[in-house]
């Protein structure tokens, strides 16, 4: 039986490619790891699952198999042909292009996919997963579930708590939109070429909607998150009295710092926040 290695290495070379630093290309080669991606992506018949870098296509084809519909984003032009001759002709729709439209928004082919409902199921490259996993919870459909491998620094970082060197902006709003958990850490061999990093596989699911303009307010507080809650939200343009009123509005000691809230109680903070910011 060929190997995940051996088969990924023969398509890039039969197409005269080669794994590419610049586009984060570290192709998954763990039948396991591939197992249990499938398994708590759990694709199928009237799924829809958009992935982002799907390489040789060795999750791509696995999700076909199962009867999933797939939207998949190619940025690298020999491996969008690849893909052209050996999945697009299976059902795959493939996009060619970088999956993120700027910083803050994802392709419009993947926000037009996110209409109805949706999963993302993919190796992410490590560059732009944080981006794509944060674009896509703060859709106004976002995706049922979230199965993505990610670097595990990034994704101890998503799981952090109060309390945590790791907690911020980033944790707090994927965690104020719903649960992420993890699923299975991974070894640099699990992985052609090895990145000099672990890596992990990380699910998510919603619970709640996420507020419109939570995640920049978040990003704008934390940048003072040593400070006493009256003090950084003063320092991120609200004044003192405004800040007091809010904490008081919602049930919080004014006296704790920002990085104490957890992710409820940050969003209960914004709510309160936002008509007193308003002109």
């Amino acid at each position: 039986m060929t190997s995940l290695k051996a088969e990924i290495a023969a398509t890039l070379a039969a197409a005269g490619l080669s794994p590419l630093h610049r586009f984060g290309q570290n192709f998954m080669i763990d039948e396991r790891a591939v197992g249990a991606l499938m398994e708590a992506l759990e694709p199928g018949p009237g799924v829809r699952v958009a992935e982002v870098g799907p390489g040789t296509g060795v999750l791509t084809r696995r999700m076909l198999e199962r009867g999933a519909t797939v939207l998949a984003v190619e940025i690298d032009r020999g491996l969008a042909a690849v893909l052209t001759t050996t999945l697009v002709p299976q059902g795959l729709e493939l996009v060619e292009g970088d999956c993120l439209a700027s910083k803050t928004r994802l392709h419009p082919r993947l926000e037009a996919f996110a209409e109805a409902p949706w999963r993302l199921g993919a190796n992410l490259p490590y560059d732009v997963a944080l981006p794509v996993i944060l674009n896509a919870v703060a859709l106004p459909r976002p995706p049922e579930r979230v199965v993505v491998t990610i670097q595990f620094e990034a994704a101890q970082r998503l799981l952090s708590r109060p309390g945590d060197d790791a907690w911020g902006a980033t944790a707090a709003t994927l965690q104020a939109a719903g649960a992420p958990r993890l699923v299975r850490k991974l070894g640099p061999g699990s992985f052609f070429p090895p990145p000099r990093v672990d890596s992990a596989i990380l699910a998510w699911v919603p619970e709640r909607p996420l507020p419109a303009g939570f995640g920049s307010w978040c990003r704008s507080v934390f940048a003072y998150r040593r400070k006493v809650i009256p003090g950084a939200l003063r320092d991120a343009g609200l004044t003192r009295d405004a800040g007091v009123a809010a904490c008081a509005a919602v049930g919080i000691d004014p006296e704790r710092r920002l990085e104490s809230l957890d992710a409820p109680e940050l969003v209960a903070l914004f709510g309160a926040v936002s008509p007193l910011a308003a002109p």
